[in-house]
C-alpha cells in the first residue's frame, strides 16, 4: 500500500483538532476495528534516533489491529503474536512473501508482476505448522494475502488458489486484499476472501471526494458473495509534495477526522487502517503517523478509542 495515486490541490476540508461536535460525526458511532500498518514489519523509522522495528507499544493503547510482516515460510512469529495479544491487539498477518514472488513485467499495470511460487502450497503448509496457526485462529485478526493484486498483474486463478489454502487451514480467520484505484474494476475477489479495500491517497475528505466515492462504489461491485466487508484505508502519511499543495502536517488531524466520518457512514465497513505508522517506508522524506504533530496524533488516539471502545 505504498503507491501514491495522485496529488490533489489544496481543498477546503474540515479542520478538526479532536472529535467533538465540530467533527460532525454521526451518532451512534458503530464499533469498527482500528489500527495502522508497518507496525511490526522490520522497518526502522529514519525520523528518530532510536533503532526500532516494532511499534506495538506505541499503538496498542488506542488500536485493536496491527500488522505482522512475514518474509519466509519457516519464520516463527508466535512471540510477535503474543506481544500483540498481550496488549489487546490482534495481528493482520502479511503472507505475500510466503506465497508469491514478483518480477518486472511491462504487461502488468504496475510494471511488476506478482506470481504464485511453484512451491507456494508447501511453503504455506510449513508456515502454518511452524506457528501452530490452526490452534491460534482466535488470536489473529486477518491474513493479508497480496498487496494490490490486479495492479501487480496477479493471475486470478493463482490468487484463488492461495485464498483457498488459507481458508482451508484457517477457516475462522478473515482473509484480506487491498487494491489500487486504477485497477479496482479488474480486481478478482475469490469467494473465500472476507475483507477488501483500496488505497486512494491525497484525499482530504473522502465523504465529499467524487473520485474516492467512485472507487468505493466500484469496489462494492467486485464482491462475490454476501458478507464480504470493506476496509477503509486512511492516509496517515505526509509527503513534502503535499506541502507544495498547501497541506501542512498539522492538517492531517482534520484528514483523519474526515476518514473517521466516512468509515462511520460506510455500512459494510469492518475496519479502518492507517497507512502508515512509521515514516520513511515509501520514501525517505515520508512522515508517518508517529512523526506528525502531537495534535494530529491525539486525533488518531481519539478515533481509535471511539471506534474500538478502548479506554
Amino acid at each position: 500500500m505504498n503507491r501514491l495515486v495522485s496529488i490533489l490541490p489544496m481543498l477546503a476540508f474540515l479542520p478538526v483538532a479532536g472529535l467533538g461536535p465540530a467533527a460532525r460525526a454521526p451518532e451512534p458511532v458503530r464499533r469498527l476495528h482500528f489500527g495502522f500498518v508497518i507496525v511490526d514489519a522490520g522497518h526502522d523509522d529514519p525520523h528518530d534516533a532510536a533503532t526500532t522495528t516494532n511499534y506495538i507499544d506505541e499503538v496498542a493503547p488506542f488500536c485493536d489491529l496491527a500488522d505482522i510482516a512475514v518474509f519466509s515460510p519457516g519464520e516463527v512469529i508466535g512471540p510477535r503474536i503474543d506481544a500483540m495479544n498481550a496488549r489487546g491487539v490482534e495481528p493482520i498477518i502479511h503472507v505475500q512473501a510466503v506465497l508469491f514472488d514478483s518480477a518486472p513485467d511491462a504487461g502488468s499495470p504496475s510494471g511488476t508482476r506478482l506470481f504464485l511460487r511453484p512451491d507456494a502450497e508447501a511453503r504455506w503448509d510449513t508456515f502454518v505448522a511452524a506457528n501452530a496457526l490452526t490452534q491460534r485462529q482466535g488470536d489473529l485478526a486477518a491474513v493479508y494475502l497480496a498487496d494490490e493484486p490486479a495492479w501487480n498483474g496477479l493471475a486470478d486463478d493463482q490468487l484463488a488458489s492461495a485464498a483457498e489454502w488459507v481458508q482451508r487451514d484457517l477457516p475462522s480467520v478473515p482473509s484480506m486484499l487491498i487494491e489500487a484505484p486504477p485497477t479496482i474494476g479488474d480486481l478478482f475477489v475469490p469467494a473465500s476472501v472476507d475483507w477488501i479495500g483500496f488505497d486512494h491517497y491525497a484525499v482530504l475528505d473522502p465523504s465529499t471526494d467524487p473520485a474516492w466515492q467512485a472507487d468505493l462504489a466500484r469496489l462494492r461491485t467486485r464482491k462475490t458473495r454476501p458478507g464480504q466487508r470493506i476496509v477503509i484505508v486512511m492516509e496517515s502519511q505526509w509527503l513534502p509534495i503535499y506541502g507544495d499543495a498547501g497541506v501542512t502536517p498539522e492538517m492531517m488531524g482534520g484528514v483523519a477526522a474526515n476518514y473517521f466520518i466516512a468509515a462511520s457512514r460506510c455500512p459494510d465497513a469492518v475496519a479502518m487502517l492507517g497507512y502508515t505508522w512509521p515514516g520513511g517506508f515509501g520514501q525517505a522524506d515520508q512522515l508517518g503517523a508517529r512523526d506528525l504533530p502531537a495534535s494530529v496524533r491525539s486525533v488518531y488516539q481519539a478515533i481509535g478509542r471511539r471506534l474500538t471502545g478502548r479506554h
